[in-house]
Formats: C-alpha cells, sequence, structure tokens
C-alpha cells in the first residue's frame, strides 16, 4: 500500500547519531523524573486520594467493570500491589510508570511525523505539562487512557503504512484495552475516521480487512465489560448521564473553566503554542502531517467544549486530544528562537516545583502551610482519621463498619486493610449511587448486627431506622490550619429496614 501519511522535508530529516542521542538522553531525563517523583510523594504527608482509595478496593475484588468505569486501572493496582504491597507508592506505581511511557510515544509520534528534534521536545514537554505533574503523583484512569491513546496513533499509522495484519490487530488491541481503561477511548474511532475520511486514498482503508479486523477484535475485548454492564443494569451508564447531564440541562455550562483549565493543563506557555500551532495546521491543512494532529485534537475538544456550553464538563475530560495539541505547540515553537521552547518548558517546571515544595517553603520559614495554599489537601488527613477509628473497631469485634458515602467507605477500606474489616454501605436509594452500594449495600431487611457507623454527616435518619443508636465518639483530626478531618462514630444496634 503507498505510503501517503509519512511526508517529510528533506531540511527535517535528522541523522540516524543525532536521533539516538536525543533518544537516549530522553530516557535518562524520563528516568530520573520518574525517580525525583518515586523520592517527592513521600515528603508531601499525603495518602491515597478519595478515588485512588476507591480503586483500590476495586483492586481487591477483580472484576470486569465497577460502578464509574471499566476495569483497567484495578487491574493495574492489583499487579503493582501484588508485587510491592498495598502501600503509597504501590498503589500510585502504575501511574508513576504509564506517564513517562506516554512521553516516550510521543517522542515516536513526533518523530514520526516531522522529525526527532521534534519528537524529543514533545515527549519531554508532555512529561512536565502541569496535568502530568498533577496526574503523574496519584493512581488514575487517565494514565491508561493517555497511554493507549499515543500507542494507538503510533499503531494507526504503522498499520496503514505497513498494511499487516498484526499491525491492524496491534491497532485493535490498544483501542480494546484503551476503552476498559476509560470510555474516552472510543472518542478514538471519530478522530481515525475522520483521518481517513481527509484523503482520497486513505479512504481506501474503509474496504481493507485489517481496519475491520481491528474493529472487531476491539469489539471482542470491550464486550466482557458490556457483559457486566447488562447484568447490573448499567451502573456505568447511569453514571455517566449523571455527571453529563444528559437527562436535562440542570447546570449551568462552566466553559470559562474549562478552557482555564485546558490552559493549566498544558501550561501557559504551550497553551498559546497550541493557538499558533493550531493556525499554523489549519494553513497547511492540506499536508497529511497536520491533518492527522488536526483530526486527533480538534474533535474531542469540539465535543467536550459543546457539553462544557451545554451543561458542565470536566477539565480532563478532553485529556487526549491535549497529547496532539501539545506536539502542535511544540512544531510552533520550533520555528522560533529556541529561548521560546525553553521558556515554555521552565515556566512548566517552575510550576511542578512549586507545588511539589510549597510545603518545604514554610517548613524552612517555620511555619505551618495553611490549607488554602496547598494544592494536596484533598489527600491530607484520612490516615490520622483512620488511626482514631481503630480502636473503636477493636472494641467492638463483630461490628459491621458501616459508611454514608463512598470517600469515607473508601479511606476506612485502605487505611484499615490491615484489619479486613466487614463493612456494608448504607444504600436507601432504588438505585445505587456510589460503588460501594452496588457492590456491598446495607440489605433492605431487619437485622441483630451491631454496626458502626462513621460518618461526617447529620446523622438522624440512619440512627431513626435502628432500635438502639449511640455516639460513641467525635473525632476531630487538626491536618494542618484550616483544614480538619471529622466524624461521629455511632454504635447501631436493631437495624429495621430502610422504610
Amino acid at each position: 500500500m503507498e505510503d501517503w501519511t509519512r511526508i517529510r522535508f528533506a531540511s527535517e530529516e535528522a541523522k540516524p547519531s543525532t536521533r539516538l542521542a536525543q533518544a537516549w538522553l530522553l530516557l535518562l531525563l524520563l528516568a530520573l523524573l520518574t525517580a525525583y517523583r518515586l523520592w517527592i510523594i513521600p515528603r508531601l504527608g499525603v495518602t491515597l486520594y478519595i478515588d485512588e482509595a476507591q480503586y483500590w478496593t476495586w483492586a481487591q475484588n477483580l472484576d470486569w467493570g465497577y460502578f464509574s468505569k471499566p476495569p483497567v486501572v484495578a487491574w493495574l493496582i492489583a499487579a503493582s500491589t501484588a508485587v510491592f504491597g498495598d502501600g503509597l507508592l504501590a498503589v500510585k506505581l502504575p501511574s508513576l510508570l504509564l506517564y513517562p511511557a506516554t512521553a516516550w510515544l510521543m517522542f515516536r509520534l513526533g518523530e514520526r511525523l516531522f522529525d526527532a528534534r521534534i519528537g524529543f521536545r514533545t515527549g519531554l514537554a508532555f512529561a512536565l505539562i502541569p496535568i502530568v505533574s498533577a496526574l503523574g503523583l496519584a493512581v488514575s484512569t487517565d494514565a491508561p487512557l493517555l497511554f493507549c491513546w499515543a500507542a494507538a496513533m503510533l499503531c494507526l499509522l504503522h498499520a496503514i503504512e505497513r498494511d499487516r495484519l498484526r499491525d491492524w490487530l496491534l491497532l485493535g488491541a490498544v483501542v480494546g484495552i484503551g476503552i476498559m481503561a476509560k470510555y474516552t477511548m472510543a472518542a478514538f474511532a471519530a478522530s481515525a475516521t475522520l483521518y481517513l475520511l481527509g484523503d482520497a486514498k486513505r479512504r481506501r482503508v474503509f474496504a481493507h480487512p485489517g481496519l475491520w479486523a481491528a474493529i472487531v477484535l476491539a469489539s471482542l475485548i470491550v464486550l466482557p465489560n458490556i457483559v457486566w454492564n447488562w447484568a447490573n443494569d448499567f451502573p456505568t451508564l447511569r453514571h455517566t448521564a449523571d455527571i453529563t447531564h444528559v437527562a436535562g440541562n440542570d447546570k449551568s455550562g462552566n466553559l470559562g473553566e474549562f478552557l482555564l483549565a485546558q490552559v493549566g493543563s498544558l501550561g501557559p506557555g504551550f497553551a498559546f503554542a497550541f493557538i499558533g500551532g493550531l493556525l499554523l495546521a489549519l494553513r497547511k491543512w492540506r499536508d497529511a502531517r497536520y491533518q492527522f494532529v488536526l483530526a486527533f485534537s480538534l474533535p474531542l475538544l469540539g465535543i467536550v467544549f459543546l457539553q462544557a456550553m451545554r451543561s458542565e464538563a470536566n477539565g480532563n475530560w478532553a485529556a487526549p486530544a491535549l497529547l496532539t495539541a501539545l506536539l502542535l505547540g511544540v512544531k510552533w515553537l520550533a520555528r522560533l528562537k529556541n529561548r521560546w521552547w525553553v521558556g515554555a518548558m521552565a515556566l512548566n517546571v517552575v510550576l511542578m516545583l512549586g507545588a511539589y515544595h510549597l510545603g518545604d517553603y514554610f517548613a524552612l520559614r517555620g511555619e505551618a502551610q495553611p490549607a488554602k495554599l496547598d494544592p494536596l489537601k484533598r489527600a491530607k488527613g484520612w490516615d490520622q482519621l483512620a488511626t482514631e477509628v481503630r480502636p473503636l473497631l477493636a472494641a467492638h469485634p463483630g461490628a459491621l463498619l458501616l459508611a454514608e458515602d463512598r470517600t469515607m467507605m473508601a479511606h476506612m477500606l485502605y487505611e484499615l486493610r490491615d484489619l479486613k474489616p466487614e463493612h456494608a454501605a448504607w444504600a436507601p436509594l432504588p438505585h445505587p449511587a456510589d460503588h460501594y452500594q452496588l457492590s456491598v449495600p446495607l440489605r433492605d431487611e431487619p437485622s441483630s448486627r451491631p454496626m458502626l457507623l462513621v460518618t461526617r454527616n447529620d446523622n438522624s435518619s440512619v440512627a431513626s431506622r435502628f432500635a438502639r443508636s449511640e455516639q460513641i465518639a467525635r473525632i476531630v483530626v487538626e491536618v494542618e490550619p484550616g483544614l480538619k478531618r471529622e466524624a461521629s462514630v455511632l454504635l447501631l444496634e436493631g437495624f429495621r429496614g430502610y422504610k
């Protein structure tokens, strides 16, 4: 098959020795950056974020799906903790490894479309953009999603160029695994379709059996998750409808907030450079390389942009589009003097170091870091709260641990993991509102078993459904100025049901 995707200018070709030097330099820098993040995490005074703690509990009961997400993140945590234990770094390790791996794929993509210099700069820039500096400290579904998206872009180019069945099957496998990591990966199909439709020769691929083999393989990989959703009354679909407000426009748009999040995700320098790169790509839209980066940037950004206009959109929903947006920005900066690229990089490094070492700054001043200046405060204090709950559980060995919300349940299960407490979620609604209400609901039937309710809320509605209730502790943990972790612990007996 004719290669209509690999179009290069002779001036952009790099010498093999230069390419090799840049590849090894990037690998060295990524290794150093990963080691630095592994070193800094224990110094930050954090435990797991709520989503991380929830994903860890998923990993204790592997399945084909979960309430809000498909299963890959749980599988990754299960693999990591099986080898390294359940400590903080072991839970976070999948993201700590996948982000530098994605940076390497971005090097390959930039080199493939343009040259090794663009590839090197894109890979290094990706490893240091604020969204990666932030998410790189936490295990999340975005890590495998971005890895699979970058890998799938490379696989698509290779499949078209080489016309080998194994390349098409690899594309299908990567897309399928990506969807099993986060459903946003399904948007890859729209971008790929747009790219293939953009040229008469590329449109021939729609008649190629390799493409359809890739689609079938991806579908087979995703099928178990579809079956799981069917068997559980489609909880993930309900959750997705809830967070996107498809049932009604009950929330005003947050377009401004979404746009600021994209600037914050790339960093101001590369966000500005993306605008320049977008104008450059539109001027050169007949070039297959620019058609490719536009196809994998604009559709997803546009979809989430419209969602932010009509209702509400989280800042990371368009994260895969930032891969090629960053590549466009790097390409545009390469047309300027080197100091512009260095400046954009330096600004992101300063932001990263500021966030990582803000606590050290206050410590040097002999002051406690105030919560209002702590970007990591959501992951602090839960271990201290659990320490106060631990003796209460020990004093009531037959009691069932009960929680009203996923935040308290996830943190208690992780922080008290050595106790392996029996637990249940308060679930009075017809449909589950979170993973624990789906998987371990307190059944709507009378029970004489004593329960320990750990709650941050007004507990009267829960206590009223029991024959006897007693508040046995009020816990207040001072984490830092302006941040407290508070909970009431109630001993409940004689559950009468929800009605």
